[in-house]
């Protein structure tokens, strides 16, 4: 079975920006020999290159991670901001490097990630023209 993901971005190196979480499960479809597709429209291809998720991304909630069991017992992050060391970091966004993924879907057609600074710099062209 495939791996089917979707994507705030597809970047010129053709990594994804993506929700969080989104790498993690690109790199265990890649582990276990599984096709990785993305689904993702050609207005979504971006000349942005991002090396990494911090750069680039949204802050959510720190309350977010923390967990509550079914007993609403809090885990211990509960009283994280009694630590004075500790700061939780909430990123909405992770990027997905271009290893895992094995093909892009568009309206262009099925493209190896590799193919994206192509289709960015045909459409460029059009717009130019």
């Amino acid at each position: 079975s495939s791996r089917v993901l979707w994507t705030l971005a597809v970047t010129q190196l053709g990594n994804l920006i993506a929700r969080a979480g989104t790498a993690q499960v690109a790199m265990m479809g890649k582990n276990y020999n599984r096709p990785v597709l993305v689904f993702c429209e050609t207005y979504k291809f971006t000349e942005r290159v991002h090396l990494d998720s911090i750069g680039f991304n949204e802050l959510g909630d720190p309350d977010e991670l923390i967990y509550m069991d079914r007993d609403d017992v809090p885990d211990r992050l509960a009283e994280w901001r009694e630590i004075p060391q500790l700061k939780l970091l909430n990123l909405r966004y992770d990027n997905t490097p271009l290893r895992f993924l094995d093909i892009v879907v568009s309206e262009v057609g099925l493209l190896p990630p590799t193919s994206v600074p192509v289709i960015i710099r045909e459409y460029m062209k059009e717009l130019t023209l």
